[in-house]
């Protein structure tokens, strides 16, 4: 009893009501400074809109589907008229016979390069020769152990350019040593040494012996060594066998790309190195086949890449954080001003329940942020990524504010001044 008259009991309104009510206040504030609300949905948005001049000044390279089915390359056919069987020889057959002697470091055995070969006189000729090994990117017939061989060895006695038009060191996969050593258990050493001897001419200029896998291993990773080591195979067991060889020889495999946009032309130190020509040979003789005869990389659908997005991508999440600096800051600020002014006391003292008002700020931010995201996706989605389905970048963008939103609340619990 109060003066005489009986109080009934406070009743709480309905939590979606409440947050209605509450989110109505918060709306208005919002909008009795809307300058500072507008500058919050936009700045991140405007942000993003300064880079758009940087996107198209930046040009775009337009890749056609299926360039690498185009045409098809035949190594050997492209070397072999270069190359001759010294006169008076038998062997190896499919030569013509060298019309003069060659000098002996264009030979192997009986095999050499004909005195047309250009050298290092006429760097021209000699660039335009070699520029299949530079140019490498249809399907392209394994080369023969005898091509590879003779032309690695001719590598070492010329200048060569270092990389190809798309970085590609071509020029260490052919020059790094003409030596091969097997190793292994002896009956798999001799099966194979034996098979190399059968099927090419050139092999047993080229293969060196040693005491053990490790004087192998270490004499090619030797300052002397490395120069002059081809490859160290060696066989675990019959179907298991490891290819060493220098590692400038072949595409680095010791770490891995974050990325990899379109054509990868690294492939090709696999053929000009000889890594293809061991491989297919060692293949031919555990599975009893013929030697494989072509290489066909895996075709890659048409696209364009863009410069801008190549530099820019990776600092991508750097820079929506600095965008979201602003907007973030505020929505904390706001949610602590309420906690400072103790107008959320006030609140809850007249029936407002927590959850009614957690759940109107949540609400709040869900809205603005959603605001913020929808027309970051329509800048981005008409810009940078035209081709990208809009409603994936909507999704990026939106999650991507309501993990902040989120972030935003936790954080104003620490806080109990809004300055």
């Amino acid at each position: 009893m109060l003066g005489g008259v009986r109080v009934g009991e406070f009743e709480r309104p309905n939590v979606l009501a409440a947050v209605y009510f509450v989110m109505e206040k918060n709306v208005r504030l919002k909008l009795r400074s809307w300058k500072g609300t507008l500058l919050e949905i936009l700045l991140p948005v405007l942000f993003m809109t300064m880079l758009v001049p940087a996107y198209y000044a930046a040009g775009s390279d337009n890749y056609k589907d299926l360039e690498y089915l185009e045409n098809h390359f035949d190594v050997d056919a492209h070397f072999k008229p270069w190359m001759c069987r010294l006169d008076g020889q038998a062997e190896p057959m499919g030569y013509a016979t060298c019309t003069d002697t060659p000098p002996e470091w264009h030979c192997l055995g009986n095999l050499c390069l004909n005195s047309s070969v250009p050298d290092n006189n006429d760097n021209g000729a000699l660039e335009e020769l070699l520029s299949p090994w530079y140019d490498i990117r249809n399907s392209t017939t394994i080369p023969s152990f005898d091509v590879v061989a003779l032309w690695r060895n001719f590598a070492q006695t010329v200048d060569l350019p270092g990389t190809d038009d798309e970085g590609v060191n071509v020029a260490n996969a052919l020059r790094t040593g003409g030596n091969i050593s097997i190793m292994g258990e002896p009956a798999l050493v001799e099966r194979f040494d034996d098979w190399f001897l059968t099927n090419t001419h050139t092999y047993k200029y080229t293969k060196r012996s040693f005491k053990s896998e490790k004087a192998a291993t270490d004499y090619a990773s030797s300052k002397e060594g490395s120069s002059k080591i081809w490859a160290v195979i060696v066989f675990n067991n019959l179907t298991e066998y490891t290819i060493r060889m220098n590692y400038t020889a072949v595409p680095d495999t010791a770490t891995s790309t974050a990325e990899d946009i379109g054509y990868d032309k690294s492939y090709r130190q696999y053929i000009g190195g000889g890594f293809l020509t061991l491989q297919s040979l060692i293949n031919a003789n555990i599975t009893g086949a013929e030697v494989p005869s072509a290489i066909v990389p895996m075709p890659v659908q048409g696209y364009h890449s863009n410069g801008f997005l190549k530099s820019v991508g990776s600092f991508l999440p750097l820079l929506l954080t600095m965008a979201f600096l602003f907007p973030l800051s505020q929505m904390v600020s706001s949610i602590v001003r309420e906690k400072e002014a103790r107008i959320r006391e006030a609140m809850l003292i007249m029936g407002l329940s927590s959850t009614a008002f957690k759940l109107s700020w949540v609400m709040t931010t869900i809205v603005q942020m959603s605001i913020t995201g929808l027309l970051l996706a329509i800048v981005v989605g008409t810009t940078y990524l035209s081709g990208t389905n809009f409603g994936i970048i909507f999704m990026l963008f939106w999650s991507y504010c309501m993990s902040l939103a989120a972030a935003g609340i936790m954080m104003s619990v620490f806080f109990s001044k809004a300055s």
